[in-house]
């Protein structure tokens, strides 16, 4: 079986689609921002020692991505870089989003802000968010007089 590219001159559905989205109505349709309202899915988990936070982020990298915690509000944000278009490629479909990413967490006074780790593998950011320790019981003993 061959794989061959198959253009007429003349297509009839192109030059119609062609005609619609030339239209007043799509007029600034390459300007919409489908990212504007994109927000990682995330997971989080407790164990006896930590809070752990894992969220998505595919086709990012470690240095496209910023957390920082102010307020007792951690927040993840970061760019996802659109690929660069050449001449020879005709886009048919584009569903990955592109554009600013942001994530915010409310954290609890029971996490030591200043020992949050963060770690990014395969795709996928790891926050570990460390527990303070309950505060222990103060036995004092007290002398019988």
């Amino acid at each position: 079986m061959n794989v061959i590219k198959f253009k007429k001159d003349s297509d009839f559905i192109n030059d119609t689609l062609k005609s619609v989205f030339n239209s007043p109505l799509f007029n600034n349709w390459e300007n919409i921002n489908p990212t504007s309202n994109y927000t990682p899915k995330v997971r989080i988990s407790e164990n006896r020692d930590n809070f752990n936070i894992k969220m998505e982020l595919p086709g990012l990298t470690k240095e496209d991505l910023k957390i920082s915690v102010e307020n007792n509000v951690l927040t993840v944000t970061g760019t996802k870089k659109e690929e660069t278009k050449t001449e020879d490629t005709n886009l048919i479909l584009n569903e990955i989003y592109f554009g600013e990413i942001s994530r915010n967490f409310n954290l609890s006074k029971d996490i030591k802000s200043e020992a949050i780790d963060a770690e990014f593998k395969d795709g996928a950011l790891n926050i570990t968010l460390p527990k303070i320790e309950e505060a222990k019981p103060v036995v004092k003993e007290i002398n019988i007089k």
